[in-house]
Formats: C-alpha cells, structure tokens, sequence
C-alpha cells in the first residue's frame, strides 16, 4: 500500500514546531541529550500528530510554504522559551546566594551553556529537574504542544499584532522570573545579611580579631543550614513556578493564534 503523498507538506510543518520546541523546552535543550533523540522525539510524536490531523486545503510546496515554516519555528521556539523560564529563575536565585554567601569566587562548568556557574545554582537547577520529572512536568510540556495544533492551526498565519504581544509577554515573563529569583534566595539574603550585621558589631567590639578568617567559614556554615531548612520552602516555591509556566504556555497560545 502506497502511503499518502498529500500528507508529506503536513508532517514537514508539524515535526518542524516539534523539533523547534525541543530544541528550546527544559530537559531536551540540555547538551547531554543527544540530538538524535531529541530530533527522534520530534519525528514520532509528528506521526501521531499528523495521523489525527486532515490535510489543510491548498497546502503545498510553493513560496508560500517556506513562510509557513519560518512560522512554525517562531511557535515552537516562542513555547520552549518561555517554558524555560522556571529554570532561568532558579539559576538566577542560586547566583544571587553564591554572591552573597562567597561561593561567587568557586563555579562549576555547565555543559548546557558553556560558561561557569556558581554552585548554589547548579544544585537548585539540578533540584528542580528532579522535581519537574517527579510531577511529570515533561508530560506537561508535551500535552502543550499537542495543544498548541488546536489553539495554532497549521495553515494558519500569526495576527497582525503578535509580536508586540509577545514583547509584552517576554517583558512580564522576566519580571516574573526575578521576582521568584528573589523570593527563592531571600531566606538566604536575610540570613547572611544578619550574619554581616554580627560580624560588623564584633568588629567594633573586638578589633583584635581577625574577622576575614572567622567571617567566611560562618557564612558558609550558614549557607548550608539555610539551604537545608529551606528546601521544603524550595519546593513550594517550583510548584509556583510550575504554575507561572503553564500560565506562559496559555498566554502565548492565546496570542498566536488565529
């Protein structure tokens, strides 16, 4: 049996936004998966796509349709950034802690993006990963997609005052972001803030004393035992964020579509 032609211009534009927002989403951007699975993901879930999906009328291979795939990697590129989002808040926090607590000067090499980062933020990144598979967030992510067919036909093109709402939703998502950046490390903030309060009064009153020894192991006895008896509030926190996530994922299926 002969498979259908027609359906060949359809599955193209559908794997295209898959491969697109995998490329971007969390958990498949990361440089350790490797891209033939992520690639390999994008073309089975574009077969039971298209196997639900009719064949537009008038869809074919034309000047038209390079416009129509240049659409399709705005939409998936535009998802996975913006579902990124939770995880550029977390690493955010963790640099604003490191920076306080002294673990600035001592940074870990992240694959994902070539450059150093401050271990605080690579513990609460690798924290939340677990806590993102652990609610099955990556079923979020893929039901999202899914949904984006129906909200984002495929024959469709983008309104006339998409990117200007997409601004203002980028804007928003990254105050977002540092807004929950802050109330994550601000536990931390406020204890090491105490701790420079003490240590400056022990200074008046003991000048003897060399602080700069004394001072850096405190606070890091106190980076650790914040860290510990915050992580439930840690955890509160992602769900939070989770839920600013899917609120960005219906936000920009609102604004694409047609």
């Amino acid at each position: 049996m002969m498979p259908n032609l027609d359906y060949i211009p359809l599955f193209l534009l559908v794997f295209v936004r898959l491969t697109s927002f995998f490329v971007s989403a969390p958990l498949w951007m990361e440089r350790q998966i490797p891209a033939p699975f992520k690639w390999g993901s994008a073309f089975f879930i574009s077969i039971l796509v298209v196997g639900l999906m009719e064949v537009p009328q008038g869809l074919e291979l034309n000047s038209n349709y390079l416009l129509l795939i240049m659409k399709e990697v705005i939409v998936g590129l535009s998802m996975g950034f913006f579902a990124a989002i939770l995880f550029y808040a977390v690493e955010l926090a963790g640099s604003f802690i490191d920076l306080q607590s002294g673990f600035a000067m001592a940074s870990m090499f992240n694959p994902q993006s070539s450059i150093q980062e401050p271990i605080t933020g690579r513990f609460y990144y690798i924290l939340t990963i677990v806590f993102f598979l652990s609610i099955n967030g990556h079923h979020i992510l893929i039901q999202g997609v899914m949904a984006s067919f129906q909200w984002i036909p495929i024959d469709s093109w983008l309104p006339s005052d998409a990117s200007s709402n997409l601004v203002i939703l980028a804007l928003d998502s990254i105050k977002n972001m540092f807004w929950l950046a802050f109330l994550i490390a601000a536990p931390m903030l406020g204890s090491i803030f105490l701790v420079d309060i003490a240590l400056g009064i022990l200074a008046k009153t003991a000048p003897q004393m060399n602080l700069f020894v004394i001072g850096i192991p405190v606070k890091m006895m106190m980076h650790y035992i914040v860290i510990y008896i915050t992580l439930p509030a840690f955890f509160y926190v992602l769900g939070r964020l989770v839920n600013v996530m899917v609120q960005s994922f219906e936000h920009i299926l609102q604004i694409l579509g047609s």
